[in-house]
Formats: structure tokens, C-alpha cells, sequence
């Protein structure tokens, strides 16, 4: 490669300025044919080309630079660069060499060579091209410039350039050949390019539309929760039945929306871990909890084996628990009535081995590695969507471990053995989250702020059987003359409403009630830490994410003094 100028490349580009020469006196095509050419480095482009190739499928949003970077070595270029065609104007994509500092700089389509390039589809190859190209006057000067277009489906995208500073460096035919191959990589890599990002738009759109289905569903959720818990604490004869079905279906649906909307946490690699020290059989003990209902209506038998001294795990408590009913809601839904199902743990070195074995239909051989691929049903008439086990192994890896399927055939049952780093005893667990039913013993003003009916209708009665005494309001404005004339010792209040948002309403009750002691819950159908945080800033003294059982509303009225606090 010749060496630049050492002085710092200046573009002295005029929009007013004329061209001082015609298109066909910058034109000098016809030399590549007089020109004799430098013998070919055959050796030399082949090393390239594998580079490239390499580059393309391990990095290819940065191919065209390390193309350009390729270029400029092969033909002994002062810069060479990769200009994109993007609606009536050219981007320097890729630029390497002396002008390597105007990278993403843009030019008129008519006032670049590089258009008249695209509109012949053919080699160019220009001497002191800024006289016909005012837009490309610099220091120090385009002497010779080579280009040659490249195409996607037919239709132009940009081209390959090379360009000398000084008239001792002159292109010939081997030059041509060089980039003409270097720009049929350039469309390879663009294309490439184009469909990842094409892809990772579909995926993010496939993430907001699940996180919005998710959403979705914890509206109706509430208002069937609250009202099968009131169904549950009034009951009279011939309601058991019903009670019971509601609140089981409710508590399914509550689980397709959680799973629903960690698979999209997921994917946007927004899934939070709350972590500390737990101790392994509390966390066996909530899962066995969650799946037991399901476990007892196919009348399987579940045996659980732990070892006499507490195992303990540096973890997210929750997602810890959730990982294992996964697997246990997984056994059960694929083992007959009357089956066994078993868990067992214990201590491998410094790791802990959570096993849960059943003697269900088991997994064909040709399975064992897809079992914990999206959407993956071996039984698609047992029902679930087929996130389970993706939940488990994302919740495995991101504690630092790791999940494995084994079996021994269909017919034969299955084991799922996830493996967790462990923690030396002893550590003092943390105080367990009590949700036992408790009356409240005095009475608070509440306002109800909810934009679904039934919703806040439900959570009302809830909140009157405890002797409260409750308003509702359903937008922002009606919230605030509620405030006024009600002046409620607590607002429960939905961040998601139409108009006024939650966030908006809590400032202006904060704005008109500066020296009470209102203490603003807010309700929301979203629990990421942006969530929480952006409640606290409108003033909120806690964050809670529907569906909320109404013993955590309870724990939290009962409180003497407001609990700042994301729940």
C-alpha cells in the first residue's frame, strides 16, 4: 500500500461551485485495456477471500469494513471505500485509508461517481474525478478512482472504490478483476447484513407482541382472581364446584400470561435475577406447593427426597422455585393418572443436582436434544404452549448451571437433572413472605383508580368485606375530584390508564395534597426495575404487578406507616 499524505485529509466539497470539466474528459476506461497489468497475487487473494468468508459468517456487520480493509492492501490503494445507495443519496458505509475519518459521510447521488456507476452497471475508472464532481474536491485529491457497482436481486445497492493520491499509482486490468470480486463479496456480505437485521426486527416485534399478549391478559386475570376469592371466602352450597373451577383456570391462565411474558423478558434479555443466599428446601417446598393441586387431581404420587442437612444456593428464591414447578407441572402433564413423580437433591462437590424423574411417557432418543427448544411439545394433547422447559434451561444457565433430559425410551419415564453452583453452610434464610388471610383491623379510605370495570368492581367488594371503605374512579380527571372531596387515606392506582397515565395522576395528587399522608400504590401489568423505578419517581410508594393477591394488599393496608416498596 502507498503511504498517505501525512498531512490530515480535508474534503473542500462546494455545493455552488460548477464542474470544470465534462463526464467524458474524467473518463478514462479505456486505458484499462492499454494499461499493462501487474501480474496477479493469486496466493494473496485467496488468503483474503477466506478471511472474508470467515468474517461474513462470524461478524458480518463489520464484512464490508474488513472488505474495504482488503481492498486497499491487494491494490496497493491510498483509500478504498464502500458506498450504499440509501434513497437519493450515498453513504460511505465502509472507508479505509487516508479519507478512513469521512466513514458514514453521505453525498448526492447525482454529484458522486459512484451514480453514474450504478446507472451503467459497468466499470469506472476516473482521473481527477472532483473536475466533473465538484462534491468530491479534497486534500489531498482523488488522482485516479476505480468503481464498480454491485447488485442485490437485480437491483443496484453500491460499489467497490479504490482511489490513488498520486499520479506514480495508476489501476490497471488485475485491479479491476480484484475489486470486481470484492464487490460480489460486498453484495454477499449486504444481503447477509440485511436479512440478520431483518430477522432481529422480526424478533423484536415477536417480543413486544408476546410482552402486549401478556399484558393483555392480566386484566381479565384480576377481575377472575378477585372474584373467585370472593367466592371463597362467601360460600354457599352448590358454589364449591364453581369456586373451584375458577380459580383453578384462573391460576392456569395466571401462569400462561408469567410464562408468556418471561419469554419475552428473555428475549429482549430483560429477564432480572433478585439474587442472595437460599436454601434449597425452601425452594422445593414453594414449587411442591405450585404443582401439588395438579399433581392431586391425576392422582399421582409425588416423592420428595432431600438430605438431612440444608443445601444452600446463591439465587433468585422465585426463580429458583419456578425452574423446579417447570419441571414438576412438566412430569406431571406427561405421566399418566396414578403415576410417580420424583424430586431429589444432593451435593456434588461444590455444585447442587436437583433431580425430577417421573413415569411418564418418556422421550424418544431423537427428542433428548430438542426438549428444551420454544414451543417444543412431545404431546401436543397435553396442553401448555410449550415454554416450560425453555424457562427451565434460561433460569439454569443464567444461575451459573445447567439443565439435561435423560431417558430411557418412550414408555420409560423421564429424569431432568439441573445442576446449580452451591454455597457452604451455614446461612441465615431469609424471612419467609407470609400471605395468610388477615382481617384488617383498621379500616382505611380507599380510592380505587382502574379503567377495566371489572377489575376494579372486584377489587372493591374484596376490599369492602374487609370493612374498608372504598371509591372507584376510572380515569385520571375523575381520580383527582375523588381525591379532593374523598381525600382517601390510600389510592390504588393503575399506571396504564387511558389519557392521564398513572404516573401523570400521582404527580398532580402529590402537587394537591403536599402535606397529607397519602400513601399511592401502583398497579401495573409490568415489573421490570424501569417499572418500579418510574413509579417511584411519580410518587408512589409501591409497585405492585396484577394480578395482586389480596393478602398482599391486606399486608401492606395493615402497615402502621407506608412501605416503600416493588412487589
Amino acid at each position: 500500500m502507498t503511504a498517505g499524505p501525512a498531512r490530515e485529509p480535508v474534503r473542500h466539497a462546494d455545493e455552488s461551485a460548477g464542474p470544470t470539466a465534462t463526464l467524458a474528459e474524467v473518463d478514462i476506461r479505456s486505458e484499462l485495456s492499454t494499461r499493462p497489468p501487474r501480474l496477479p497475487d493469486s496466493e494473496g487473494l485467496d488468503r483474503a477471500l477466506a478471511v472474508l468468508a470467515r468474517e461474513m459468517t462470524e461478524n458480518p456487520r463489520t464484512m464490508l469494513q474488513k472488505l474495504v480493509e482488503t481492498a486497499l492492501e491487494l491494490c496497493k490503494a491510498d483509500t478504498a471505500g464502500i458506498s450504499l445507495l440509501e434513497g437519493d443519496v450515498f453513504r460511505w458505509e465502509a472507508v479505509a485509508g487516508v479519507f478512513a475519518s469521512y466513514r458514514d459521510g453521505t453525498m448526492p447521488r447525482a454529484a458522486s461517481p459512484c451514480g453514474v456507476c450504478i446507472d451503467e452497471n459497468v466499470t469506472q475508472l476516473m482521473h481527477l474525478p472532483d473536475r466533473h464532481f465538484p462534491a468530491l474536491r479534497a486534500e489531498p485529491r482523488f488522482v485516479e478512482a476505480l468503481l464498480i457497482p454491485f447488485q442485490a436481486h437485480g437491483k443496484p445497492v453500491g460499489t467497490v472504490w479504490i482511489v490513488s493520491h498520486t499520479d506514480e499509482r495508476k489501476f490497471d486490468r488485475e485491479d479491476e478483476r480484484v475489486v470486481r470480486t470484492l464487490a460480489q463479496f460486498a453484495s454477499a456480505g449486504w444481503q447477509l447484513w440485511n436479512a440478520l437485521e431483518a430477522a432481529e426486527e422480526a424478533n423484536h416485534r415477536k417480543d413486544e407482541f408476546v410482552a402486549m399478549v401478556a399484558h393483555e391478559l392480566r386484566n381479565p386475570l384480576a377481575a377472575i382472581c378477585n372474584a373467585a376469592h370472593i367466592l371463597q371466602e362467601v360460600d354457599t352450597a352448590g358454589h364449591a364446584t364453581a369456586v373451584q373451577v375458577v380459580a383453578r383456570q384462573s391460576q392456569h391462565l395466571a401462569r400462561v400470561a408469567h410464562d408468556l411474558l418471561d419469554l419475552s423478558r428473555i428475549g429482549r434479555d430483560k429477564l432480572e435475577l433478585q439474587t442472595g443466599p437460599v436454601e434449597l428446601q425452601t425452594v422445593v417446598a414453594a414449587a411442591v406447593e405450585t404443582a401439588q393441586s395438579q399433581i392431586g387431581r391425576r392422582g399421582q404420587t409425588l416423592s420428595v427426597e432431600l438430605p438431612g442437612a440444608p443445601l444452600w444456593l446463591m439465587g433468585d428464591a422465585v426463580r429458583l422455585a419456578q425452574l423446579l414447578s417447570n419441571l414438576l407441572d412438566n412430569a406431571a402433564k406427561y405421566t399418566s393418572e396414578g403415576g410417580q413423580i420424583w424430586v431429589s437433591a444432593r451435593s456434588v462437590d461444590d455444585r447442587i443436582e436437583i433431580s425430577v424423574r417421573d413415569t411418564g411417557i418418556g422421550i424418544p432418543a431423537g427428542e433428548l436434544g430438542n426438549v428444551f427448544d420454544l414451543f417444543t411439545q412431545l404431546d401436543s394433547s397435553a396442553g401448555g404452549l410449550g415454554l416450560g422447559l425453555a424457562l427451565v434451561r434460561d433460569l439454569a444457565e443464567r444461575h451459573g448451571g445447567s439443565v439435561e433430559a435423560t431417558s430411557e425410551g418412550p414408555g420409560r419415564g423421564s429424569q431432568f437433572t439441573v445442576r446449580l453452583p452451591g454455597l457452604p453452610a451455614p446461612h441465615t434464610p431469609p424471612p419467609p413472605v407470609a400471605l395468610e388471610t388477615a382481617r384488617i383491623t383498621n379500616p382505611r379510605r380507599l380510592l380505587i383508580v382502574e379503567d377495566h370495570p371489572d377489575v376494579a368492581e372486584s377489587l372493591a367488594l374484596i376490599l369492602r368485606c374487609d370493612d374498608h371503605e372504598v371509591r372507584i374512579a376510572h380515569d385520571g380527571p375523575a381520580a383527582l375530584r375523588v381525591l379532593n372531596k374523598f381525600k382517601p387515606d390510600v389510592v390504588l392506582l393503575d399506571v396504564g390508564l387511558p389519557g392521564m397515565d398513572g404516573y401523570q395522576v400521582a404527580r398532580r395528587m402529590r402537587e394537591e395534597a403536599p402535606e397529607s399522608n397519602l400513601t399511592i400504590i401502583a398497579l401495573s401489568g409490568y415489573g421490570q426495575a424501569d417499572d418500579h423505578r418510574q413509579s417511584m419517581q411519580a410518587g408512589c410508594d409501591a409497585h405492585l404487578v396484577k394480578p395482586v393477591h389480596p393478602n398482599v394488599l391486606r399486608s401492606m393496608l395493615a402497615a402502621e406507616t407506608p412501605i416503600l416498596s416493588s412487589i
